[in-house]
């Protein structure tokens, strides 16, 4: 004989025989059909409504749902671990994401999600969804089955429906623009007596396609599994998410599409724009093939602090949501920036005692730490080319000191002449080292030096500072003042108080008809050498 189903209000019972002795049998069931589950199901998602785990689809989150959930493709909070598992790379700071959702007859909808990013890039979750709906009244049923009339109702108390999925999510990111996540789930209910047991796992993806644009695409469902009181299957969805950023980010448009294998379309559609950095409002409907649900709602957002709230309008009237989410802790782009500080300081450390290998060892760190950092990239590079010539300048000698000096300068970058005068003055000590010119001759070129430092001809006497001394004077002969005074400047950057390039380079101002200049020098001269009598004389006949 076909169950009976009575429903009352809000009272649920399918009676079912409890005798054969009676003429009138008694038909008795203590398991209650969730209605109002049943009722959201076909209203706002009434294409697929009435499959298993369908209050994850009913969406999370005040500013997702307030967009309309059209929130696959931004997914750039903690609420990530509910809709785009992927999305949770993106988080720099530990968050913690809370939602009450007063829906109607006694229903409510809680969630949270708590985030933490790590050192290494990944974003771990661990997240709660619950749908709970109480005060459904149990009956029993007692008709004549000769009739088929009901003869008697009575109550026999109330009970409750409980959805619940407690989730753990990952994301991390693979490349610049490819993010990856996971989601696995246990997903539990319990209806009166009844009770069965999900797992079920989900895959996202989010690709960043140039600077404005976002596509997220994705599975949920990709597994399950089911024990306990039911043979429901876990439908598998394939999620497709969009987001677009406009006027420097201010404005945000997405829109998504969820494809239940062997069922039917969903597509939603959002908006939100920042009307200031603290407030901002928000759009959104569910529809296809017609408008299921419209949304709106706006968010307020602080330092460490969001509050949003969400109302959307359907069939059977209204619902509110109203979510929080708190951002804690160091972000993870300054911990990032801490490390890179940390590793190039213990790499200037390592230059400053000659070890080289040691250096670029913590540059490679540093570099780790932060793959897109230019800064250290260049460093990296430089260090290697320094490396091609000098592996090392270890020991307190002056050569190999001036060696470190010119190393760190030209790695730093900030000053390369301070770098070619210091491995100027390192060959000065060792003018046979051909491996030590060819670094000072490529620092040379990089800095853009002009004369560019030659294999020391002449006596194995005639030094760095000898030829430089030779060429000075070489140019005031030929003519080449300016050129004179340059090369007296390499001399005074190694030897700042090298008497006969200041006599030189007094010279050539002198013969630049730039008086004031030369007699400053020779000045200085006398200061540095009294018994100077040449340079003495010359000042004297200077003198009106």
């Amino acid at each position: 004989m076909r169950p009976y189903l009575w429903v009352r209000g809000r009272a649920s019972a399918r009676v079912s025989p409890a005798t054969t002795a009676s003429p009138v049998v008694a038909w008795r069931r203590v398991f209650g059909a969730a209605l109002l589950a049943a009722l959201l199901a076909s209203s706002a998602r009434a294409q697929n409504g009435g499959t298993p785990g369908q209050f994850l689809n009913f969406g999370v989150g005040a500013r997702a749902m307030a967009m309309g959930g059209a929130y696959y493709g931004i997914s750039d909070d903690a609420s990530a671990a509910y809709w785009n598992p992927a999305g949770l790379a993106q988080l720099q700071r530990k968050e913690l994401t809370t939602m009450q959702a007063t829906l109607f007859q006694q229903t409510k909808l809680t969630y949270f999600s708590y985030a933490h990013p790590t050192k290494g890039g990944s974003t771990f979750a661990l997240s709660m969804t619950q749908l709970q709906s109480t005060g459904f009244e149990s009956v029993d049923a007692v008709y004549d089955p000769v009739t088929g009339q009901v003869t008697k109702v009575t109550s026999s108390g109330n009970f409750n429906d409980q959805q619940q999925a407690m989730g753990l999510s990952w994301g991390k990111g693979v490349t610049k623009t490819v993010l990856f996540g996971m989601s696995v789930k246990q997903i539990t209910r319990k209806l009166a007596g009844s009770s069965d047991n999900t797992k079920s796992l989900d895959i996202g993806v989010l690709k960043t396609m140039g600077s404005s644009y976002r596509l997220g695409l994705g599975i949920q469902n990709a597994f399950s599994q089911t024990t306990g009181d039911t043979q429901d299957k876990f439908p598998v969805t394939i999620k497709l998410g969009n987001s677009l950023r406009l006027f420097k980010e201010r404005l945000t448009l997405s829109a998504d599409a969820n494809k239940v294998l062997n069922g039917s379309l969903e597509a939603r559609f959002g908006g939100e724009y920042w009307i200031s950095r603290w407030f901002a409002f928000r759009f959104g409907l569910l529809g296809l093939p017609s408008i299921q649900e419209t949304d709106f709602g706006f968010g307020l957002n602080f330092k460490s602090l969001s509050l949003d709230v969400a109302q959307g309008i359907h069939d059977l009237g209204s619902s509110t949501r109203i979510s929080a989410t708190f951002r804690f802790g160091q972000s993870r782009s300054d911990r990032t920036t801490v490390e890179v500080k940390n590793f190039i300081r213990q790499g200037m450390a390592a230059f400053k005692e000659g070890n080289f290998a040691l250096a670029q060892q913590k540059f490679n760190q540093a570099q780790d730490a932060a793959p897109g950092n230019k800064q250290v990239a260049t460093m990296i590079q430089r260090l290697g080319a320094v490396m091609a010539y000098v592996p090392q300048a270890t020991g307190g000698e002056e050569e190999q000191t001036f060696i470190r000096k010119g190393a760190i300068a030209y790695v730093d970058g900030r000053d390369l002449k301070v770098a070619v005068n210091s491995l100027r003055y390192a060959f000065n000590k060792a003018p046979h080292d051909e491996k030590l010119l060819n670094l000072l001759n490529m620092v040379e070129k990089e800095a853009g030096v002009a004369d560019i430092t030659r294999p020391l001809e002449g006596p194995e006497q005639f030094t760095f500072i000898d030829q430089k001394i030779f060429d000075a004077r070489q140019s005031i002969y030929d003519g080449h003042y300016d050129a004179a005074v340059r090369r007296a400047q390499d001399v005074l950057d190694l030897e700042p108080n090298n008497v006969t390039a200041l006599q030189i380079m007094g010279s050539a101002f002198f013969l630049m008809d730039q008086k004031e200049k030369a007699v400053a020098i020779w000045r200085r001269v006398l200061e540095l050498d009294p018994n100077n009598a040449s340079v003495r004389q010359f000042l004297q006949s200077l003198r009106p």
